[in-house]
């Protein structure tokens, strides 16, 4: 425990990788809760009957995908038209827009990112998620730190490529946070035309670019998924780091690929994960425990080095709740205060 608190404490590069868990510690829904409600939403029988009872709210949509594709021309499988697809494309982006729309307490978010500020101070600041919600961004603005995620403008920021691939403080200072949206937002918008944009006054999920389906590795090198996941893949071969995964259960065979190739090509990183459950935990290992700089925290236990052992913690630091408690105690805990007359003399 000494041995990660320290780590925790200690100013150096860190870079963060968030998964549904972290929002669901929140309050907001993750995948499973998301799949149920879409599931209930879809009243055509005759879509339901192509559904698998295993497939979530990513397969679903890879379904739609697959079936508009195969419809444009006018064809008909298992009595749908083109038109059913779209309307149960849109049923499901309402239904995740709906969900994941819920405001809740910032609070755990705005002392992750004063957290990571203070750890990096110099050095780049780099977040990556793989949530639609807005929770970072409102910690962010909560926080007033400034931070880009590849948007420019004012009335509707535009998304520039370039700029993702930037690391060298060209479109913005380099002290700025980076908040890189993996698998897209609630306000990212793609209009008639393909632009991509931000859209804080959207209410309506019609053109709601997010990438819970197979049109996030489909789409052109315009679209922010592809331009994301080339900075995660190049920040993670480059220089020392550690970067600290929480909330994420391994279930993105893309994002794990990353990893793996970062840890394959860059000796000097450090990929520390939080695992929730036990069957997070074993994934992580499964995937990642042949590495040496990899480890994994659990209740109660830990892997590090390629080798298990017991974790020393009252509580379990999987919990991304608990994971805020800790690195609020050691890094912003108040200094006691010695009161002088019940103080021994010198």
């Amino acid at each position: 425990m000494d041995n990660l608190k320290e780590i925790l404490a200690t100013p150096k590069q860190i870079g963060l990788l968030l998964g549904a868990g972290v929002s669901k510690a929140c309050g907001l829904p993750n995948i499973e809760d998301i799949t149920k409600k879409v599931r209930a939403g879809i009243t055509n029988a005759k879509f339901n009957e192509l559904l698998d009872d295993k497939d979530t709210v990513e397969n679903i949509l890879n379904k739609t995908q697959q079936l508009k594709v195969l419809l444009k021309s006018g064809k008909v499988i298992n009595t749908l038209k083109e038109q059913d697809i779209v309307n149960i494309e849109k049923t499901i982006k309402q239904t995740i827009f709906n969900e994941l729309s819920i405001e809740k307490d910032t609070d755990n978010f705005y002392k992750l990112v004063l957290w990571l500020n203070f750890i990096n101070r110099d050095y780049e600041k780099e977040i990556y998620t793989l949530n639609y919600d807005l929770l970072v961004e409102k910690a962010l603005e909560k926080a007033s730190l400034p931070y880009f995620s590849g948007f420019i403008g004012n009335v509707k920021p535009f998304f520039i490529t370039d700029s993702v691939d930037d690391f060298n403080g060209v479109y913005v200072k380099q002290s700025w946070v980076k908040l890189w949206k993996l698998h897209g937002s609630l306000n990212f918008v793609k209009d008639t035309e393909d632009k991509i944009y931000i859209d804080n006054k959207e209410t309506s999920s019609e053109n709601l670019l997010i990438y819970p389906s197979m049109d996030k590795y489909l789409s052109s090198r315009k679209a922010p998924y592809i331009s994301y996941l080339d900075r995660f893949r190049k920040y993670l071969v480059d220089k020392e780091k550690i970067v600290f995964v929480l909330g994420y259960s391994f279930g993105d065979d893309h994002i794990n690929e990353v990893i793996v190739n970062g840890l394959n090509n860059n000796h000097r990183l450090s990929v520390i994960t939080f695992a929730f459950d036990n069957e997070t935990y074993k994934k992580g290992i499964e995937l990642l425990g042949d590495y040496p700089n990899f480890s994994i925290y659990t209740d109660k236990i830990k892997f590090s080095n390629r080798r298990e052992s017991a974790f020393d913690s009252p509580l379990n630091i999987g919990d991304f709740n608990n994971f805020i408690t800790l690195i609020d105690e050691i890094t912003f805990a108040k200094p006691a205060v010695i009161d002088p007359k019940t103080s021994p003399a010198p």
